[in-house]
């Protein structure tokens, strides 16, 4: 799983791709165990090569791999919110508070009770008005993923160890506190693609703790600005964006 997401930045930076491609392509790398769990034909060679997807393969970008889904789980569960607050921070570069203490952890399905979805549980749990406020922000995001199970694999009914009844559908729409809504993962794809210059300014500050080695601050922002400029003078390809950001003063005067 790891090894789909360093080949896909690999070919993101030496084929000249865009920031685009990182959200939503068409492609991923694979070889034939990592084809096999997500269902997608496969050359049979060992090492991972560039596999063109269909929307019946449910894949695309970095957000629907199995090492970006698993690194939200605890491997047994997939965590919708844990999924959020991933992409709000990755993604969008906004923090959320932490959560307010005290706050009732959500219940098992009881025994003797019919199996619910964890997403029906969240909504529950939102009722709360010390918890509303963020998690109407947070949830959607994640739970625009919920047919992907905690280590990614694809699914249309939600597997709920206790209760009675049949297993749930999943249940991948939502919307945006800004109203705008979807109704599975490539919706949502296609709504981050609208924010690309919010994802831009992330990805350069990422980037620039990364390179620098170091937590950013104020003093940073003007010349992560003008990079970011340059970024979208570039269409956001990605080999420029590290061209530029190596040869600017910000780095090279670290």
């Amino acid at each position: 799983m790891k090894g789909e997401t360093t080949a896909f930045f690999h070919e993101i930076v030496t084929r000249g791709h865009s920031l685009k491609d990182l959200l939503s392509s068409r492609w991923t790398m694979l070889n034939p165990r990592l084809a096999e769990f997500y269902g997608i034909p496969h050359p049979g060679h060992d090492e991972f090569l560039r596999v063109q997807l269909r929307p019946e393969h449910h894949r695309g970008g970095l957000l629907t791999q199995a090492a970006i889904l698993s690194l939200t789980s605890d491997g047994t569960r997939h965590r919708p919110v844990h999924r959020g607050v991933w992409i709000l921070e990755n993604i969008l570069g906004k923090t959320p508070p932490p959560p307010p203490a005290n706050v009732e952890p959500i219940e098992p399905t009881p025994p003797e009770s019919q199996k619910t979805s964890l997403r029906d549980k969240l909504l529950a749990h939102q009722q709360n008005p010390a918890c509303s406020s963020c998690h109407s922000r947070i949830d959607p995001l994640g739970l625009a993923f919920e047919n992907y199970d905690a280590i990614g694999g694809w699914r249309e009914f939600e597997t709920v160890a206790t209760g009675s009844g049949a297993a749930p559908p999943v249940n991948p729409t939502g919307t945006l506190p800004d109203g705008r809504t979807f109704s599975n993962s490539v919706d949502f794809g296609k709504l981050l693609l609208e924010d690309l210059e919010q994802f831009n300014h992330t990805f350069l500050e990422k980037l620039a703790a990364y390179g620098l080695r170091r937590a950013i601050t104020f003093e940073d922002d003007t010349a992560l600005h003008e990079l970011a400029a340059r970024s979208a003078e570039s269409d956001y390809t990605v080999q420029v964006i590290l061209r530029d950001f190596v040869l600017s003063d910000l780095f090279q005067r670290r």
